[in-house]
Parts: structure tokens; C-alpha cells; sequence
């Protein structure tokens, strides 16, 4: 055993050194660690913008699509609405045509209808005993 005042200094000293050195392998230890996270911040900074300008490029690129494949269903309704036209207008100049043809004879037809007249008892007059 070793007593204060008896040549212990030199042990007091190196356990003082080796306190001294574990100080600073900590704060070596803790610059690392906090320039590491500065790099990984960084890094995620950096993936976050480059996500940005990849998911702006895919919405670019979904509406540029869209808008093509919009303007070819348009041009292809308006296609398809004049060639409706054209056929309704067909059918239409058919129907005049028929009507002008037969007019005369559907007119006769209905005044033949109308105009002669065929007195009958009715079926069910009949069964009930009326008749």
C-alpha cells in the first residue's frame, strides 16, 4: 500500500494519463459519430431531391400520355361523330323519300279505316248472354 506523500505520484500520474486519453478517444468517438450523421443527412437530402425530380419526371411523362392519348380519342370522336351525322342525314333522306312515295297510299289506307265502319256485337257482350 502506498500512501499520499510517498513517492505514489507517478501512479496518480498515469492513471490521470489513461482518464486524459479515454477523454479523447470519446470525443474522437463523438466527432465521428457526428460527422457521420451529418454525411447521412446529407445522403437523404440527396436521395429526397433525386426522388423529387424522378417522381416529377414520371407525373411529366403520365400526363404528356394522357394528353396524346386524350387528343387521339377526341380526333377519333369527331370522326366518328361526323360519320354518325352523315348516316343519320342518310336514313333521314331515305325515310323522305319513303314517305313521299307512299304518302298517298297511307293516307287512302287510314280514310278506307276510318270511314267504313262495321257494326259488330263485341266478343265479350256476346258470352254474357246480352246478345
Amino acid at each position: 500500500l502506498r500512501f499520499p506523500g510517498e513517492n505514489g505520484s507517478s501512479g496518480i500520474n498515469a492513471e490521470y494519463g489513461g482518464i486524459q486519453r479515454l477523454l479523447q478517444a470519446e470525443q474522437r468517438a463523438n466527432a465521428k459519430v457526428a460527422e457521420a450523421k451529418k454525411k447521412k443527412q446529407k445522403r437523404l437530402k440527396e436521395a429526397k431531391e433525386e426522388a423529387k425530380k424522378e417522381i416529377q419526371a414520371f407525373k411529366n411523362k403520365m400526363d404528356f400520355d394522357f394528353q396524346e392519348k386524350m387528343a387521339k380519342s377526341q380526333g377519333y370522336g369527331e370522326d366518328y361523330s361526323a360519320q354518325i351525322d352523315k348516316q343519320s342525314e342518310a336514313d333521314s333522306k331515305k325515310l323522305d323519300a319513303s314517305l313521299a312515295a307512299n304518302e298517298d297510299k297511307v293516307v287512302a289506307w287510314l280514310i278506307d279505316l276510318v270511314s267504313d265502319i262495321k257494326p259488330e256485337v263485341h266478343q265479350n257482350y256476346a258470352t254474357v248472354g246480352f246478345a
